[in-house]
């Protein structure tokens, strides 16, 4: 037995059997969130490359799975991460259940998973493009449910993911070509910007990300949200464990200035954007453009304080976007209009998940005693003593977001002249406020939850040692 057949074939034939009990939607869904924890507490227990003594029982986990001459690798380095995505799928699996999500969510999603696993496990690195736009196309069947007709932000997600496969196809065959010594000297840079723009394109940075809006408000924001937390996240440690293997990367501090000046971009532009919202769902896109800003703003100072910013911001951010992609499911699945001009008496019909859905903006803006404040004030204090030219602009985009939320929150507080008529089912007000109380456990005792989640960083362990 190794690695890479539990953590990465496992959910890849069960999400095949789940297509086949598709009809079965507690069932399918059931088996979704229950395999999902088991592979989490899995990736915790066991120690891989190690032998494992079960009882009378002796056994070694292997790291390697060869399948057509690739290797898939999966070291104890990679066990924190396997621990995060599996824990946050069986949540957003559990979520669905609640929500009724469409047959496919599950089975599909599950593959999904797989796919970003193996994107991570595969060497050499080019064939983790083919295995991401895999991902990709699975996710497909997760936004669109079956019969429906495909939006056009599905056809333009499609489209950029699919755009910056052959760049990362391309620069990795340069860097994975061998010793760099060997290489011209005039390539390395081209492969750079190439690989560069490969990656805008899966995270859609700017100016790339106008689909994202588009997506979260043409699709289930549950789906949406589902997407477009594990993939952004699967590609940013996919994107750091390739820097780390790669020295000539590392030592390159354009690049991690071009990576700043991208998430500084990102901010400004999402929090102007988001200050002049009228539709709910579209600021859900923008709220995912923010996450990733300051994702790249940490990544781009390039030293061990701002990769711990990064590692620490990874549970606030799940935690946020869930909370709201859930919220807003709930309004949804009520054909609940979330445009400004549908909001009168929306807290008389909906009062949980309104609740739930201010707290997550807020905390992803960065509120105190919410989940997003602990690892965003010190962000912010280590962006303003090394980069103190960048702070003002990063403040900007911050404060335009918290005007998009307090906009929100003026309109969704006005009362109607209807009757009290509460539209939540008990299971849903029961996980709206689970998903609000680790909103605020995690704001008030930050350093309990940000110690386990640093430990991620061993994916690339060549970052560990920068200063």
């Amino acid at each position: 037995m190794t690695a890479p057949i539990i953590w990465i074939v496992i959910p890849v034939g069960m999400g095949l059997i789940l297509w086949l009990l598709r009809h079965r939607r507690w069932i399918s869904g059931g088996i979704a969130v229950g395999l999902s924890a088991l592979l989490a507490v899995l990736a915790a227990a066991l120690p891989i490359g190690e032998t494992i003594r079960l009882g009378g029982v002796q056994f070694e986990l292997g790291e390697s799975l060869f399948v057509l001459g690739r290797s898939f690798n999966l070291t104890n380095n990679e066990r924190p991460f396997l621990v995060l995505i599996f824990t946050t799928c069986a949540v957003w699996f559990a979520g669905a259940m609640v929500l009724k999500q469409h047959r496919l969510f599950a089975p599909f999603g599950l593959m999904v998973v797989a796919a970003l696993v193996g994107a991570l496990a595969v060497q050499p690195f080019l064939y983790a493009a083919l295995l991401v736009e895999l991902a990709v196309l699975l996710s497909i069947p997760v936004l669109v449910p079956p019969g429906e007709v495909v939006q056009r932000g599905v056809q333009r997600f499609l489209i950029f993911q699919t755009l910056g496969m052959p760049f990362i196809l391309l620069a990795g065959w340069v860097f994975g070509s061998g010793d760099l010594l060997q290489v011209d000297p005039a390539i390395l840079p081209r492969a750079a910007v190439i690989l560069g723009l490969g990656f805008a394109l899966w995270l859609a940075v700017f100016p790339f990300y106008f689909w994202v809006p588009q997506l979260t408000h043409q699709t289930h924001p549950y789906s949406a949200g589902f997407v477009l937390s594990l993939l952004p996240v699967s590609i940013l440690m996919l994107g750091l464990d390739f820097v780390s293997q790669v020295g000539w990367l590392r030592a390159s501090p354009l690049m991690f200035l071009i990576i700043q000046l991208t998430g500084l971009l990102m901010v400004v532009t999402a929090g102007v954007w988001a200050a002049f919202q009228d539709e709910i769902s579209r600021l859900f896109g923008y709220a995912v453009i923010l996450e990733s800003g300051y994702a790249l703003l940490t990544i781009g100072l390039n030293n061990l304080p701002g990769y711990m910013m990064f590692a620490a911001g990874l549970l606030p951010r799940l935690l946020g976007l869930f909370v709201l992609a859930l919220a807003l499911g709930v309004l949804m699945n009520r054909a609940q209009p979330t445009d400004f001009d549908h909001m009168q008496g929306i807290f008389q019909r909906f009062p949980v998940a309104i609740i739930a859905l201010v707290l997550a903006l807020f905390s992803i803006s960065g509120m105190p005693l919410l989940a997003g404040f602990p690892v965003r004030l010190e962000s912010l204090e280590l962006l303003a003593s090394q980069q103190p030219l960048l702070i003002g602009w990063v403040l900007l985009g911050n404060f335009g977001f918290l005007m998009g939320v307090i906009r929100v929150l003026l309109h969704v507080v006005r009362l109607g002249d209807a009757a009290e008529e509460n539209l939540e089912s008990l299971p849903e007000r029961a996980i709206l406020v689970g998903g609000m109380l680790f909103l605020f456990l995690f704001g008030i005792f930050p350093g309990v939850f940000y110690q386990s989640v640093i430990f991620i960083l061993r994916v690339a362990p060549a970052l560990l040692s920068a200063r």
